[in-house]
């Protein structure tokens, strides 16, 4: 007598390999989506450069990426900063929200903190009662690569902003832009007063006064990629020398 085969209970039916996969791949978009939404609105973001005030640190055609947790973290979408660590730095290169419409992104670099008495003499900066130190740049191939997109022969200075030695220019002609502007000014509490290196083809807080800190979205830390609007992509469009450098 043949025994009994031992009955076994049915597996449940396996899921079908299509909707496995769709679940899976809606799964890795949100989890994409959540990562470009946190590294946007917490860590980094890039910047294109659209002007030239801020030559000759920054050209037009530039690729920059700012860093947002250097000073502290801010609440998507908003202005309000729900921890913060730090403040910027006399010398920082900064990207803000103008005050005047905070639809639109600037950047310039830190030259005055809250409380701090800006004066200009001529061409010179005086910060509470002391000249911001200032040397001509007179190497030639020094000049050559600072002024290669800037089209005017210009005045260069290396400026050092507490320890933060940058090159600064200012046209051999006036732009007219500064007219105006402040010869004298005490910078509010919780604000900063910033330019453009472009001295005399910057509209920075010389015309429209200090940026709140509330306003401030990061620091630029080095330009990733930079390209040469005049230029064709068959010729020299990329700017290497410029790549992967870093800001000061």
């Amino acid at each position: 007598m043949s025994e009994n085969p031992t009955p076994v209970d049915p597996a449940a039916p396996p899921v079908a390999d299509g909707a496995k996969a769709r679940r899976e791949l809606v799964r890795a978009l949100v989890l994409c989506a959540f990562a470009v939404i946190f590294v946007r609105s917490f860590l980094f973001e890039l910047f294109k450069i659209p002007s030239s005030s801020m030559v000759p640190t920054l050209e037009i055609g530039d690729y920059i990426v700012v860093s947002k947790f250097n000073y502290g973290l801010v609440f998507p979408f908003t202005s309000w900063e729900f921890v913060g660590w730090s403040t910027p730095r006399r010398g920082d290169v900064i990207v803000f929200l103008y005050p005047k419409d905070e639809s639109l992104y600037y950047i310039k670099r830190v030259v005055g903190l809250p409380g701090d008495k800006i004066e200009f003499r001529g061409k010179d900066l005086w910060i509470n009662g002391e000249a911001v130190p200032k040397e001509p740049i007179e190497d030639e191939a020094v000049r050559a690569a600072l002024l290669r997109e800037s089209g005017d022969s210009g005045e260069l200075f290396w400026e050092n902003l507490a320890g933060v030695k940058h090159p600064v220019k200012y046209s051999s002609y006036g732009s007219g832009l500064s007219e105006g502007a402040a010869q004298s000014h005490e910078v509010a509490p919780d604000h900063f007063f910033v330019m453009g290196d472009n001295r005399d083809d910057s509209y920075d807080s010389r015309s429209w006064g200090d940026v709140p800190r509330s306003n401030i979205r990061g620091k630029a830390q080095l330009v990733w990629l930079s390209l040469n609007r005049d230029a064709s992509w068959s010729g020299d469009k990329v700017r290497w020398s410029r790549a992967f450098s870093a800001i000061h």
